[in-house]
């Protein structure tokens, strides 16, 4: 038992009293129903170590109100037999706290006015022990409601970080049965959240908030407060969390994947667990790679797939880079393009080959296009720099032979695209990436094109570039940028 969790939780609820912000029950009848919620049984039972010695409690620690007389802890050098009477229940002797012996207490006691306090006995401690269990109950209670209050969850989630063991033990006792609803609510998720970083090195109370929650995974998945929980839990209980996912999200990773907030559940899923257990989502999305791929929420998902994945996908990528009409579709749409980047940067040297044949047929129609150009960028990083530039040497020459080529144009692409909103990134990193004999055609075509850059923003930016790559000095006109 923590008995510096009790004190701080009765602060904190005193607190919400003091303010008028929670309204709660004085205590609990073990017969009736709790106007808070069905009676709990004694902490005792609920937790052993909870109250194993009550001599443990320090005295500092307030009693349960209506119980303010008893004295829950005996004077350090009184003997059995000592009894101590509180000032209120002594009606007509002195202010003084009188010692007496068993007879002499009786017949007080019998003679007092009716409705006199009952006096605590030292040596019996059950009574002492009851009185304390009463205010552990209506700590459980009161919890749950102070974690959904505006004011009150923030001060909970705050103490939370202080507590040790025992502390968490008794809150996630005190929590578990109502953990799924405060999971959705608006000020209960924050609570929750922070009780699952401060479990996650405690395996007992991570495999207990896990068990909670199960039943409930794809609820909350799809809801604005309780997938935050879940993506929590992901990071703070990974283990725990494996069976939970695949047995609650089989067959619905589609749907979650399309989900304005089930996506972000989606790719913490994808960014936690093991890649060899990821096979479930692969196969589902495999089925509708393409709708995904062009869904605004579900390409996120597709991302972190390619992206943590890599050769497990090649069945998936597959289906997206089939030639023709639809992989010139999925790089100029504003979401699937996301998903070809990442497959360029994060696939294999087949997949990056296939995309680069793609804008080696039209390389001027793609670097105008505000999202293919984006994907024909890292077409040029990558098979300039990295571990598949040796693997696209090939490709790579064909592609920049369409930039120099004047075979369907008086003028090179290169020299087209220079001032256009989106084709002047293009010839920047064309600049950068260029080596050998590509760089020197590419400086005789800025050399054709100087007037022109100079007297333009975009093309100060190429200049810029140019003057880096190749140690030039930049016209004066150029100097401002």
């Amino acid at each position: 038992m923590d008995a510096g969790l009790v004190a701080q939780l009765a602060a904190l609820i005193q607190n919400q009293r003091a303010n008028a912000i929670l309204s709660m029950p004085n205590s609990c009848d073990s017969n009736a129903m709790c106007s808070m919620g069905p009676y709990l049984p004694p902490v005792s039972k609920c937790i052993p170590e909870a109250c194993s010695s009550v001599e443990a409690y320090p005295c500092n620690l307030r009693p349960p109100p209506g119980l303010e007389h008893i004295t829950p802890f005996p004077p350090k050098g009184a003997g059995p037999k000592t009894r101590q009477i509180s000032k209120s229940s002594m009606s007509t002797a002195s202010s003084e706290v009188e010692q007496m012996d068993d007879h002499e207490e009786l017949e007080s006691n019998a003679s007092g006015a009716e409705g006199s306090p009952v006096m605590a006995i030292p040596g019996d401690m059950s009574m002492i022990a009851r009185s304390w269990d009463s205010a552990l109950r209506e700590l459980l209670h009161s919890v749950p409601r102070l974690a959904r209050d505006a004011k009150g969850a923030p001060l909970l989630a705050q103490h939370i970080n202080s507590m040790d063991v025992q502390g968490l033990t008794l809150l996630v006792a005190a929590l578990r049965p109502q953990l799924a609803d405060l999971s959705c609510d608006a000020a209960g998720t924050g609570v929750v959240q922070q009780i699952f970083r401060s479990c996650c090195e405690l395996p007992t109370l991570r495999v207990q908030l896990v068990e909670s929650l199960q039943g409930c995974v794809q609820k909350l998945t799809k809801d604005k407060n309780g997938c935050l929980v879940i993506q929590e839990a992901l990071e703070s209980a990974t283990w725990e969390m494996h069976m939970p996912i695949m047995t609650e999200l089989k067959g619905k990773v589609f749907y979650c994947s399309r989900h304005m907030h089930g996506n972000f559940v989606m790719q913490k899923v994808i960014q936690t667990l093991p890649s060899n257990s990821l096979g479930f989502m692969i196969y589902e999305l495999k089925e509708n790679a393409v709708a995904a791929a062009l869904h605004i929420y579900a390409c996120r998902v597709l991302q972190r797939l390619i992206e943590c994945c890599g050769v497990a996908t090649t069945d998936l990528v597959d289906i997206l880079l089939q030639p023709g009409e639809q992989l010139h579709r999925l790089v100029k749409d504003p979401y699937s393009s996301n998903v070809i980047r990442s497959l360029v940067v994060c696939g294999t040297a087949h997949h990056v080959k296939t995309v680069m044949k793609l804008f080696s047929t039209d390389v001027m129609k793609f670097s105008r296009n505000r999202h293919a150009s984006l994907v024909l960028e890292k077409c040029l990083e990558v098979s300039a720099f990295g571990v598949k530039a040796a693997s696209l040497s090939q490709e790579r020459s064909e592609l920049m032979n369409a930039f120099f080529s004047t075979t369907r144009s008086a003028s090179p692409p290169l020299l087209q695209i220079m001032l256009d909103r989106f084709g002047n990134y293009i010839v920047q990193r064309v600049i950068e990436t260029c080596s050998g004999a590509e760089k020197e055609e590419v400086k005789r075509l800025l050399a054709l094109a100087l007037p022109k850059l100079q007297s333009s923003a975009a093309g100060k930016h190429i200049l810029s570039a140019a003057a880096k790559k190749f140690s030039l000095k930049v016209h004066p006109l150029a100097a401002g940028q």
